[in-house]
């Protein structure tokens, strides 16, 4: 089952996925600009797509001010864009058809986001420098940190974050030209667990990084197991399959 830990009460609650009412939830991006509105979207998004793993349905709205820019960036990152939004909490209910009952929201934030009506508070650490170059580089340097730490994508952690992408994207191209594996159990379990542990996506990606150094394994085994977690880590790693170099 999918537990969060509520920002306030510290403690973990188990989230339905939205197999019985649709999850809605509610991104707070306020006056918060630049990157840290955009890692507000970013877990988001992840919890979005977590919760579709297990067959739910998920609702998600932007609460605050309309930003084409961040938008766009947003869009580079692999967020999906969500339809629903509203200039403040109420606003974005209303766009939902209903409460929402997961806020996500800046840690530092003195905002009252409903959760003392019961709704869940996910809380998302600053990223510093404000502006940060958007693109799936920056999706995986975030994702590599526990949600409520301070971000900061330097230069250098974000080549170091490219790297990792391009090796990762040029072994899933090999690997796609093995003979057809059934994915890893094992490191599936391992994968689900860390994303339901309130949406560990630091722990998925170390799993990741075990996996592709696991020799033992099938090639066409790792291709599964990554292309698998891919789809609710979204870092394009089988953009290269068929390509020329693959």
């Amino acid at each position: 089952m999918l537990r969060i830990v509520d920002g306030r009460s510290g403690e973990a609650v188990e989230v339905d996925p939205g197999r019985r009412v649709p999850l809605r939830v509610v991104a707070h991006t306020g006056a918060q600009g630049g990157a840290t509105a955009l890692r507000v979207l970013l877990l988001a998004d992840v919890l979005a797509r977590t919760a579709e793993g297990w067959g739910g349905q998920v609702l998600v709205a932007v609460a605050g001010p309309a930003d084409p820019v961040r938008d766009a960036a947003a869009a580079a990152m692999g967020i999906r864009p969500r339809a629903a939004r509203g200039a403040d909490l109420r606003e974005a209910e209303k766009a939902l058809a209903g409460p929402a009952r997961v806020h996500v929201v800046p840690a530092d934030t003195r905002t009252d986001t409903g959760t003392d009506t019961g709704a869940l508070r996910l809380d998302v650490g600053p990223v510093a420098p404000h502006e940060a170059a958007a693109g799936p580089a920056l999706r995986l340097a975030l994702l590599r940190l526990d949600r409520r730490d301070r971000a900061e994508p330097t230069p250098r952690a974000l080549a170091a974050a490219d790297a990792d992408l391009s090796r990762w994207r040029g072994a899933v191209a090999r690997w796609a030209e093995a003979p057809s594996r059934p994915m890893s159990a094992e490191y599936a379990e391992r994968l689900q667990a860390a994303l339901d542990a309130d949406l560990d996506t630091a722990g998925c990606l170390a799993v990741l990084d075990r996996l592709e150094e696991e020799a033992a394994l099938p090639d066409g085994s790792r291709f599964e197991t990554f292309a698998h977690a891919d789809r609710v880590l979204a870092l394009e790693l089988t953009r290269e399959i068929g390509g020329a170099g693959s």
